[in-house]
Order: C-alpha cells, then sequence, then structure tokens
C-alpha cells in the first residue's frame, strides 16, 4: 500500500526530506510530517505557496473552477461567498437527515430469523445517503438515489445481461447517482495520472459529466426564476414574521426549497460559474461523510469493546428507537462526549485527504527539517512542490504518544489539539463543512446503534487496505451485517 511505502521511507530519511533530480540537482520535491511546516504552508506564509494546476485540470469537466481548484483573488472571492452560507443555524437542521437515514434503513434490508440482515456494500450505501442529503442541502430537492437504487436496480441489471451498451446509457442517463460516480471515477483515474491527466477521457466519462451538469442546471434555472419572484414579494415574508415576532432570516432558512443555491444565485451573474461552486461543495460533501462513516464502522466491528461503550453512551443520552428519552438535536450530539472522541479518532486515523501539496510561489522558507539535526530552516526555491502526508502526521508516535496507530478514542479525553492534527486542513482554506460533516456523521452512527445492537464484517481481513479514489477509502468491497436490537 502506497502509505505503508510513504512509512518506510520518511522513518528511512526523516520527518522533512526531498527528492533531488539526479541529472540537475534541483530538489523535485519536498515531503514532510512536521506541523511547524505545515501550519508555515497553510497558514503563517500562506500567501507563498498554491495549489498544482494539475488538480484543477483534471476535474475541471465535472467541476470547472471554484473554491477547491482556484488560487488567489478568484480563491478569496469563491470562498467568500460560500462562507456565508455554512451557517451554523444551517447545520443546526439535523432533522432534514431523519429522512435520508430511514432510506439506509430501507436498504440495509429485513432481519432474518437469527436477527441478523444480509450482507450490505456499506461503502455503496453511504455513498448514496450522503448524495442524497448532499443533494437536497444544495438544490433543495434530493438526488434521489436510494430509491432509485432500489426500485430499479434488478431491472437495469437484467438488462446489462442482455444489452451491456444500451443499459449502462440508460442507467447514466436517468440516475444522477450513476452518472456522479462514473464520472469521480475518471476523476480519480486522472488525478493519479498527475500531468498526464488528459489520458483518462472518453465517451462515458463526457457523457456522465454531461448529465451531471444538466441536473445541476436545471435546478439553478428554477432556483433564478424562483429568486426573481421572492424579490418581488419578499417584503411580504418579512412582515409576516415580524408580525409573530419571529426572525425572518430563520424563516428562510428552514423554508427555503432551492437550498443552498438559492443563496448565491444573486452573487453570481454567470450560472456556469455558480454550477461549477456547487458541484465542488457536493463532491467535497458527498465522498467525504460516506468514506468516513465506512471506516467508523470498520473500526468498531474490529473493537467491540469501544463498539458497546459508544452503543452505551448512546443508549444513555438518547434512549432506544422506540424509547426516546431526548431529541436527537445538533447540541446533543455535540454534549454526547464518547461520540465526538470515536469520530474525532476516526478521522485522525483516516482523514479522507491522506496526501496533499502546494507549489512555492517564490523563493522561501520552511521553519524545520534542515541541518544534520534537522532542526534548522529549509531553503524552499520557487515552484518547488511542498508535499504533506496527513495520514502520516496523525500516526506521529512522537506526536500522539504509544498505541499512536492504534484505534483509542479515549485519548481524546482533555486533549487539545494543534498542527499534528488537520482531518478538515488548516489556515484559510479549512474545510467550511467541518461541522456539517462532523454533525451528519455523528446523526447516523446515533442512529443506527439504537437500531442494531451488534455488527459483523465478513470482509474484516482486507477492510484495512487502504485504496485512492478522490479521497482515501477502502481498496475492497466493504460488507456488513446488522443485529436487530431485542426491546
Amino acid at each position: 500500500m502506497f502509505n505503508d511505502y510513504m512509512h518506510s521511507v520518511f522513518r528511512k530519511n526523516g520527518p522533512t526530506h526531498a527528492i533531488v533530480e539526479p541529472s540537475g540537482g534541483d530538489t523535485k520535491t519536498i515531503y514532510t510530517i512536521e506541523p511547524e511546516n505545515i501550519k508555515t504552508m497553510l497558514h503563517t506564509n500562506f500567501s507563498d505557496y498554491h495549489r498544482s494546476r494539475n488538480m484543477p485540470n483534471a476535474l475541471d469537466p465535472v467541476m470547472g473552477q471554484g473554491v477547491f481548484t482556484s488560487n488567489g483573488q478568484a480563491w478569496a472571492h469563491s470562498r467568500s461567498l460560500v462562507k456565508a452560507q455554512f451557517s451554523t443555524q444551517r447545520v443546526r437542521n439535523v432533522a432534514k437527515i431523519e429522512p435520508y437515514v430511514q432510506n439506509v434503513f430501507k436498504e440495509v434490508g429485513n432481519i432474518g430469523n437469527d436477527g441478523w440482515t444480509e450482507p450490505l456494500e456499506v461503502l455503496l450505501t453511504f455513498n448514496r445517503f450522503t448524495l442524497d442529503s448532499a443533494t437536497e442541502f444544495m438544490f433543495g430537492t434530493s438526488a434521489e438515489s436510494h430509491r432509485v437504487a432500489m426500485r430499479e436496480k434488478e431491472m437495469f441489471m437484467a438488462k446489462k445481461k442482455k444489452r451491456g451498451f444500451r443499459a449502462k446509457y440508460q442507467l447514466v442517463m436517468t440516475d444522477f447517482g450513476t452518472a456522479f460516480d462514473i464520472a469521480l471515477d475518471f476523476v480519480a483515474l486522472r488525478l493519479k495520472l498527475g500531468r498526464l491527466w488528459f489520458l483518462a477521457d472518453g465517451f462515458w466519462f463526457r457523457i456522465a459529466c454531461h448529465m451531471v451538469k444538466s441536473y445541476a442546471d436545471n435546478y439553478i434555472r428554477e432556483a433564478v426564476a424562483h429568486a426573481g419572484e421572492a424579490a418581488k414579494h419578499g417584503h411580504k415574508e418579512e412582515k409576516a414574521a415580524a408580525a409573530r415576532d419571529v426572525d425572518s432570516k430563520a424563516v428562510d432558512l428552514d423554508d427555503r426549497r432551492y437550498g443552498l443555491i438559492s443563496e448565491l444565485v444573486g452573487s453570481y451573474p454567470d450560472k456556469v460559474a455558480l454550477r461549477n461552486q456547487v458541484m465542488q461543495l457536493l463532491v467535497a460533501g458527498r465522498d467525504t461523510t460516506a468514506a468516513t462513516l465506512t471506516w467508523s464502522f470498520i473500526l468498531l466491528e474490529a473493537h467491540p469493546k469501544e463498539f458497546n461503550r459508544l452503543q452505551s453512551n448512546i443508549i444513555e443520552h438518547f434512549g432506544t428507537e422506540s424509547n426516546p428519552s431526548r431529541p436527537m438535536t445538533f447540541e446533543n450530539l455535540k454534549s454526547c462526549t464518547y461520540l465526538q472522541w470515536v469520530l474525532s479518532e476516526v478521522v485522525r486515523l483516516y482523514p479522507t485527504g491522506p496526501l496533499n501539496a502546494r507549489k512555492a510561489l517564490v523563493n522561501t522558507i520552511l521553519p524545520v527539517g534542515g541541518g544534520v539535526d534537522g532542526k534548522s530552516p529549509v531553503a524552499v526555491k520557487a515552484g518547488t512542490t511542498v508535499a504533506y502526508n496527513t495520514y502520516l502526521l496523525h500516526r506521529r508516535e512522537e506526536l500522539w504518544g504509544e498505541g499512536s496507530w492504534d484505534f483509542k478514542p479515549e485519548r481524546w479525553e482533555g486533549r487539545k489539539t494543534g498542527w499534528e492534527y488537520i482531518p478538515f486542513h488548516g489556515g484559510p482554506q479549512t474545510c467550511l463543512g467541518q461541522q456539517h460533516a462532523m454533525t451528519e456523521m455523528a446523526y447516523v452512527l446515533s442512529r443506527m446503534l439504537q437500531r442494531y445492537d451488534r455488527i459483523s464484517s465478513s470482509t474484516r481481513t482486507t477492510n484495512f487496505e487502504n485504496g485512492i479514489r478522490t479521497i482515501l477509502v477502502p481498496k475492497h468491497t466493504v460488507l456488513f451485517q446488522f443485529h436487530s436490537r431485542s426491546e
């Protein structure tokens, strides 16, 4: 595995080292897992670095330029427009998650006579859950990929066996989730190819990109029309809210039909730019949450003691599904201490972005890594790539103590973190959806452990092998069975 190889490289060459071109003697890439160096790149000397151009090129057919692919003033402008939309009030509305959790329960399936469900491919299930939830958050309407999968899977699979091309084409053109997955599979390959990103292309990639963009464009057109009508009649709502002594902004957040795009319409005269921005947020919100939920169940299944403690904590905090003791609100999820420890430990061990890089715009320095003892500054020539490995940073024994590679949620008791912990990056480019993602994952874990008292995986021997898509995911299929709680 790549991260095992990188671990051996860092053990041999130290926490900051360089790869030098044999012919010219110029530094090609500096690799680091030093918190101070990462802080310097992402915060202290943020303006000295920018993202590589390879990533925007690889992503362009799906999502164009936006907050995750741009640099400089373009990035600052995109960030400022999007940041306000991830308000605490919007994140607190956890009730909207419940219908999609119910879809997960339906996909988990019926309980057998022995109390267990049939094996389920959980990453696919969580991908559909997060896609449905994220599309409602972005567009105000869900893609309903769970329902499409449940209703049409057998029909399309039967057609695929008889007429492979036609069945696949029909599925891509009618199911947003399928088109989205195909597009991201190509994007993952394009990212792996680096400068040769253009080699990953073809009919299915282009048709999937067309479908994804068309889906977004339809909702943007509706949102634009809605915004025009709302501008004419907006004062009526404000007056009505004032008469009821209700915050009109709160009413808008709860009742808005077109999700986040309804707030961004006025800031983006260019609707292609609006689509690009929303698609970038959708990709970030879908894959990362689904992967982290999958890693959560993999870790909990392999650690029964921690699973039982988490379940006891959730039942004590919220009650059972049939006999709840308190509502599962944003505030109550935050106060469920062990649940928060578990999630923090999962994203420590399996950060969705395990390897990141920046390119130096100017001649600059990193504070540590030079000299015989590795404590002196390092000169960074303009044009040099500096890569930082979050996966290994989060597992350094010097920073996390003995057992740094082990799953120990209790390590978070009383712990305050700095730049040794960056699952959501840091500095000006800290993930905007951090609270939204952590809240959504806490809600899903709590609801599932209210309903199921045991979990089992027939793929345990391969579950922990890493794979890279656009993010860190299990390399192989992950199958789980769930045992119904007896009440």
